[in-house]
């Protein structure tokens, strides 16, 4: 969701400008109680910005609070908040912020500064609430150090590791008694200091001792967690006007409640991230948007790129693309061109800093652009909704949003030089982790647009699997692979059979005991090695019975029967285990339609079906039929 104010024209029948504040929540207000939820949360959400003053958020948080979410389809989230600062007022703007990004949250607010006794106290009323998220809500004050000016490093070091050692074994105790994801708050740097410039030039000052800690808080940060950067909001609201001393020594909030909107629109990025709903992919026009000019009729030479301050701009705003593709999002160019002529910036110009090979889909034609991004998305064979497009043609941007109201489209501004802020400020591509296949990925999904591409020359799909020459590797899940495990079962929707989400330490804690067998698959064929691609949790419910608890695979295999190597491989770990039947269950999801029949294909009888909710039993004495496997082991 765009969190920039969208203004729209308004006819007389639809309601007044939203720039007029007053009347438009009172047309809001008349717009729910007609029963208009849908257009009157839609309207909110365009509505609604971060950086409004908190009464007026509060309104819209109002508002929010008196619409049925549960009857839209927002996924219901609970988020518990352990605070040492008052964050009454916050949970309003939080549950605002989580409704804009597709959630009902419902939300626990521990007592006062009791972060400690609540977390460490097992029979807390923190654990009763089961939270899904478990936001430790810390500032500065949070992280005092006992020491004086002119101390020695090592004492420096020593006390520094003190503070960090308290806050581990607290995240040791929450990850013990909760499989809750946590968020903890890194220290906002303050702006009064007794040394001024000094202090952050020394070892031992203040605001050198905060840097510090927050670089160790990340360092120390343990699995299924993430540091909240609360410091960087501070920069970005302003640190005169985040820290307020009003507002801590008569009400004891951290910073100015105006400052709320921006803390709760980025911690709604970040659980969206963990929830594995981040964008995916970002399609790129190319005349205006990449290069100034428009490459048909200026050519290589005109298009301004580099050498002037617009062309500056560019160059930086592809820096910042190729940023994006090196952290794992796909690339693709969706242009009104012709094809040849659009590739050949670059192939020749000297300051392109994109290059073909970054590009995971070009497509250059005169087609209708939805008609393109749809195609691209089939191509990539991911959803609609993990795509991004970017045009600096307001008529490109409003015909994909009217036709294809799944993408996002953000808007941009005349000048490219707010092209990055523009992106950046939508929180698209928020991440709560970075693992070894990201770097690689949009290479993968380019290999897998070869694929698709080979796939068109043969007759039957027989053929062209046997062509691809695949291999994989079966592995027990270990601590190197662990990361990678966890981001797939979190991330993937299509080829997931139930949905559930686990963190790292839930699947270690899992896997640790006698109950569950976990194997994670590679793949590799002769376009190149598309890395950790499926995982499947496997728990003994008794010694007849082994239960599929988890089975995710990427989209990218899709189709490449790599379900059936993958069955085949299970039926033998159920035979070495001595057990009789494999039963697996199907739990449907808005995305996993796809799965819906994979038990049924695989040979897997029904036994069950409750509410779409379907349970399904495989004979492991059955014969598998392997001339369907077009996959060796490596």
């Amino acid at each position: 969701m765009n969190t920039t104010i969208i203004s729209k024209v308004r006819d007389s029948q639809s309601g007044p400008s939203n720039e007029d504040h007053s009347a438009y929540i009172k047309w809001l207000k008349n717009k729910i109680k007609k029963g208009e939820l849908e257009g009157a949360f839609h309207d909110i959400c365009e509505f609604v910005n971060p950086r409004m003053d908190y009464s007026l958020q509060f309104k819209v948080a109002r508002l929010i609070a008196s619409i049925d979410l549960y009857r839209l389809g927002l996924k219901p989230i609970k988020i518990a908040l352990v605070s040492t600062s008052s964050i009454e007022h916050f949970t309003d703007i939080l549950k605002l912020w989580m409704a804009v990004a597709g959630y009902q949250a419902t939300i626990y607010a521990s007592k006062f500064d009791t972060v400690f006794q609540t977390i460490l106290d097992a029979g807390s009323d923190l654990y009763k609430f089961e939270p899904d998220y478990v936001w430790i809500f810390c500032s500065y004050r949070d992280y005092s150090l006992d020491i004086s000016p002119g101390d020695s490093d090592e004492l420096i070091t020593k006390e520094i590791q003190r503070v960090i050692n308290k806050y581990k074994a607290l995240w040791q105790v929450l990850r013990k008694n909760s499989s809750s994801f946590i968020i903890h708050n890194n220290a906002d740097i303050p702006i009064n200091t007794c040394f001024g410039n000094l202090d952050g030039a020394e070892s031992w000052g203040r605001i050198n001792c905060l840097r510090r800690i927050n670089v160790e808080l990340s360092s120390n940060m343990v699995d299924g967690a993430t540091i909240f950067d609360v410091d960087s909001l501070s920069n970005l609201v302003g640190k005169s006007n985040w820290f307020d001393p009003r507002f801590w020594y008569h009400s004891k909030h951290a910073f100015s409640m105006d400052a709320y909107g921006v803390v709760a629109s980025k911690a709604s990025w970040v659980i969206k991230a963990a929830e594995g709903r981040s964008k995916k992919c970002i399609v790129l026009d190319l005349d205006n948007t990449i290069w100034g000019g428009v490459i048909g009729d200026d050519g290589v030479e005109g298009i301004s790129l580099g050498a002037s301050p617009s062309g500056e701009a560019y160059v930086d705003f592809q820096r910042f693309i190729r940023e994006l593709k090196n952290r794992g999002i796909i690339l693709a160019v969706c242009s009104k061109n012709d094809e040849e002529i659009a590739k050949q910036p670059f192939i020749d110009h000297p300051n392109m800093c994109l290059r073909l090979d970054d590009i995971a889909v070009f497509v250059a034609n005169w087609n209708n652009k939805a008609d393109n991004i749809k195609e691209i998305a089939s191509s990539l064979n991911i959803g609609l909704d993990s795509l991004v497009f970017v045009d600096d043609n307001p008529v490109e941007r409003e015909q994909v949003r009217a036709n294809l109201p799944m993408v996002a489209v953000p808007e941009l501004p005349d000048d490219p030089a707010g092209y990055i802020a523009a992106i950046a400020d939508c929180g698209y591509f928020e991440s709560v982790s970075f693992t070894s296949e990201d770097k690689i990925r949009n290479t993968m999904y380019r290999q897998n647009v070869e694929r698709k591409e080979l796939q068109n020359e043969f007759s039957d799909l027989s053929s062209f699997l046997q062509s691809l020459s695949m291999i994989s590797k079966a592995g027990e899940i270990t601590l190197e692979v662990l990361p990678r495990v966890s981001q797939l079962i979190n991330k993937s929707n299509q080829f997931h059979l139930t949905t559930t989400r686990y963190s790292e330490s839930d699947i270690q804690s899992m896997l640790s005991s006698n109950e569950y067998v976990g194997r994670f698959f590679t793949l590799q064929d002769k376009f190149g090695d598309n890395g950790l691609i499926s995982v499947i949790i496997l728990k003994r419910e008794n010694k007849e019975t082994l239960i599929v608890d988890t089975w995710v695979m990427s989209c990218r295999v899709l189709s490449r029967s790599m379900e059936k190597f993958i069955h085949r491989e299970v039926v033998g770990i159920a035979k070495m285990m001595g057990v009789m039947r494999l039963v697996g269950r199907y739990i449907p999801s808005p995305k996993n339609k796809l799965v819906s029949g994979l038990y049924k294909e695989l040979g897997f009888s029904l036994i069950d079906d409750v509410d779409g909710v379907t349970t399904w039993e495989f004979d492991v004495k059955s014969i598998i039929n392997n001339d369907s496997i077009f996959i060796n082991y490596a």
